[in-house]
């Protein structure tokens, strides 16, 4: 062979590999781009309600979801006997979601959950799988497990028990105030009746 047919192939050869090279980068950089506007459908738990613990459904991600559905390890059920489960977006699904939004429903107090889990042997919680698609139809399904038996020994139960009985106080004393109101106004009024009588 001619070393001008052969410098000729050679440079076939580089050239075709730097094009599949440069396919590939940009193959890559379209993934990091869909992957950065993807979304991410999760089902969280938010402890930080004044007395009660949240069941939120998050779109964590940077694109919009759509057709969300919700499969559970357990039902989500509160001291009442509520099943959160139930409600009608996580039975039949969330046509869709913008990108960092939320749609919270209340459980129950951090204190009946945990009583609630251990009194159904769910030690390790409860699984949340949230199935949804982009925009372009791509599927994706996200698990994640909700176990606010986790927090004990972190103080947070106790801070929680506490700050309930100090509302639970100051409901006290707000009761009794208006009480108290009522009652002055009683005395007033029976003063002013004696006190009419009398002239």
């Amino acid at each position: 062979m001619e070393i001008a047919v052969v410098a000729q192939l050679l440079s076939s050869l580089g050239t075709l590999v730097v094009a599949s090279g440069i396919l590939y980068q940009g193959r890559q950089a379209r993934k990091a781009r869909d992957d950065t506007d993807r979304p991410q459908i999760i089902v969280d738990a938010d402890y930080t309600g004044r007395f009660t613990t949240n069941i939120v459904v998050r779109n964590i991600g940077n694109g919009t979801a759509k057709n969300i559905t919700f499969e559970f390890s357990a039902p989500l059920e509160s001291t009442s006997g509520h099943d959160i489960t139930e409600l009608p977006y996580f039975k039949h699904g969330i046509n869709f979601m913008a990108p960092q939004t939320d749609l919270p429903a209340v459980w129950d107090s951090y204190h009946n959950v945990v009583q609630n889990l251990r009194a159904k042997g769910l030690m390790n919680g409860i699984t949340i799988t949230s199935h949804y698609e982009d925009r372009n139809g791509e599927p994706y399904e996200t698990a994640w497990t909700i176990n606010p038996l986790l927090l004990e020994g972190s103080g947070y139960s106790d801070y929680k028990g506490y700050e309930d009985e100090v509302q639970a106080l100051q409901d006290q004393a707000r009761a009794m105030e208006r009480i108290s109101e009522e009652l002055r106004g009683l005395k007033e009024a029976t003063n002013q009746q004696t006190n009419g009588q009398a002239s």
